[in-house]
């Protein structure tokens, strides 16, 4: 069969326009393993360097020299370029090695330790960082707490209690607790001074709508924290409920006064139980309303017969409960804790009073044969550490 021959004119259209194509596939292929970069070499990544430092001592004393070393801190490709210190409050300092003291702090003026957390921040020449941070514990400088009298009250003289010093609380509302007492002001049946005490009297009487009488009265002076003393002979009777005891000065957590912001009982007392001392706290997380409530007892047989110093130190982290130096009771500021545990880093006053009757004072009911019932106060004693 013979061969057909394609005439050159029908072909040569074809091979021009594919000419092209088959010239760029070799450089197409020739140039696919080229970067842009046109270097063909990866770009180097950066590591962070690494923080670390060492503290001598590891608890140190506060007004002592301590020392901080960041010389083990490196960087594994290039140079720490700067050490950046962050201690107490707004205290800084840089470099590698630093010399830092930590003031006394109100802890450690009360024979506590303190917390400090103490932060490195380094950098290396690239501009990367890495932190980090060490809790260091400053013991105080002497463990062992002086107090010094800063306030207080010996109740010389005759007639009402000092008004520079006391004020009265006035009412017969029931107090929260269905007490049956109406609180008077300025009435020396309720609240007098005799022979270098105060004596503060609930009384069977009617008033304003109440059947007892007796007397609340509050510090002009408040404080936050201290050792507070107060020498005591206490009422006899059922029905009666003396309390010495502390409130806040303001609402400063939550969104009520009690028990958000706290209640110290430095001793409370119903007649009932005659001789069983109670010290308690209450707050948010912890009170009586709720069955929560923090405190201890102990028993003073003869506390409605004979004085004794009812004794409370309410320090930052601790709050302690004495009767004649005994310590009974003790509730601790742990590190978890918030203000709904431990309201106790604000202002309060002292407060003294006995009321008759209530949810707990009149649980076995009101002996009203007993009155009247007399708290019988030698001093009040307020201290601070030297």
């Amino acid at each position: 069969m013979p061969s057909t021959v394609f005439p050159c004119y029908a072909m040569c259209p074809v091979l021009l326009y594919l000419r092209p194509l088959v010239v760029a596939l070799p450089l197409f292929f020739a140039t696919a393993g080229c970067d842009s970069g046109g270097g063909g070499e990866d770009t180097a990544t950066n590591t962070a360097p690494t923080a670390t430092f060492s503290v001598s001592p590891s608890t140190p004393t506060a007004g002592a020299e301590v020392q901080f070393d960041a010389s083990a801190a490196g960087d594994e490709d290039g140079t720490i370029a700067s050490y950046e210190w962050q201690f107490e409050a707004d205290e800084t300092g840089t470099g590698a090695t630093v010399a830092h003291t930590f003031p006394e702090s109100v802890e450690n003026k009360y024979g506590e330790d303190t917390r400090y957390e103490v932060t490195l921040t380094v950098t290396d020449d690239d501009g990367a960082t890495d932190a980090a941070s060490k809790s260091v514990r400053v013991t105080p400088i002497n463990s062992t707490v002086t107090w010094e009298q800063v306030w207080g009250d010996e109740f010389e003289g005759q007639g009402l209690p000092n008004s520079e010093k006391w004020y009265y609380e006035t009412g017969g509302d029931g107090w929260g607790n269905q007490e049956q007492q109406y609180y008077t002001r300025d009435d020396t049946d309720n609240a007098r001074l005799e022979n270098g005490h105060l004596i503060i009297e609930a009384r069977k009487e009617s008033f304003k709508g109440n059947d007892y009488t007796s007397v609340r009265l509050n510090s002009e002076a408040s404080w936050k924290y201290g050792r507070f003393v107060i020498r005591t002979k206490l009422p006899a009777g059922r029905g009666t409920w003396p309390a010495l005891w502390m409130l806040a000065d303001e609402q400063t957590y939550g969104d009520q006064y009690w028990p958000d912001n706290g209640e110290m009982d430095i001793m409370e007392h119903v007649g009932y139980d005659e001789g069983v001392i109670h010290g308690t706290i209450h707050t948010e997380a912890f009170n009586h309303i709720d069955g929560t409530d923090k405190g201890s007892t102990i028993t003073v047989p003869d506390a409605t017969s004979e004085f004794h110093d009812y004794a409370m130190e309410w320090t930052p982290n601790e709050f302690r409960v004495f009767v004649d130096g005994e310590q009974y009771f003790t509730f601790q500021n742990r590190e978890q804790y918030d203000w709904q545990e431990w309201p106790f880093d604000q202002k309060f006053h002292l407060l003294m009073n006995i009321a008759v009757g209530g949810s707990w004072g009149g649980a076995e009911g009101i002996d009203d044969s007993a009155f009247p019932e007399r708290m019988v106060i030698d001093y009040v004693r307020v201290y601070k550490p030297e």
